[in-house]
């Protein structure tokens, strides 16, 4: 999709199904600055060219298969949310002459007739250890909080210590139950998210 017919759609996106979200430049703690906005269903391939991107570890981690290429149909479950029960954020780069780069995804998906969601987050290797996954995980929870959402859920490995700490420093790790080699947290939003 041309640039100019993207950036329309995300606007359209944003004032009708996203009420209160607003597209913003979030500054990295070593001063990069990314695009933070509403995913779009147009994001399949630049999903599929993040996902090329982060390391084989980041990449079992998120998904917890070893993926060499993330599947067109998973790209595509990925990218098509409704902005209420299924909501994602996307973390971009646009390098001038370059075209638009997704570096960092959060995102959630509600327990259905629940104020629950699962939650994940991914950033694109070369952008970890700046602040940006604490950063797309608050701004997902103040839009989560809009939507009628209390609590999040997450999965994660054991081996995952940059997430659990994440999670420890920001303060949201309530409960967390070992069960079958994996961490299942949960975590009550913030009211001041």
């Amino acid at each position: 999709m041309h640039a100019d017919r993207r950036a329309v759609f995300a606007y359209l996106v944003r004032d009708m199904a996203s009420p209160g979200f607003e597209p913003r430049v979030l500054e990295l703690g070593d001063g990069t600055k990314v695009h933070v906005r509403p995913i779009v269903p147009e994001d399949e391939p630049l999903l599929i060219e993040a996902v090329a991107a982060m390391s084989e570890r980041t990449v079992y981690f998120r998904f917890f298969s070893p993926l060499k290429r993330l599947p067109d149909a998973l790209a595509h479950r990925l990218a098509v949310v409704d902005y209420n029960d299924r909501f994602a954020l996307v973390a971009t780069t646009h390098k001038p002459g370059a075209k638009e780069r997704i570096v960092g995804v959060a995102r959630y998906d509600r327990v259905v007739g629940t104020d629950v969601a699962e939650t994940a987050v991914a950033v694109v290797d070369e952008f970890q250890r700046r602040g940006m996954g604490s950063a797309l995980l608050a701004i997902l929870a103040k839009v989560a909080l809009q939507h009628g959402i209390k609590t999040f859920t997450l999965i994660v490995l054991p081996e995952n210590q940059q997430m659990l700490g994440l999670l420890r420093k920001m303060g949201w790790i309530h409960q967390a139950k070992l069960t079958g080699g994996v961490y299942e947290i949960s975590f009550d939003l913030p009211e001041i998210a």
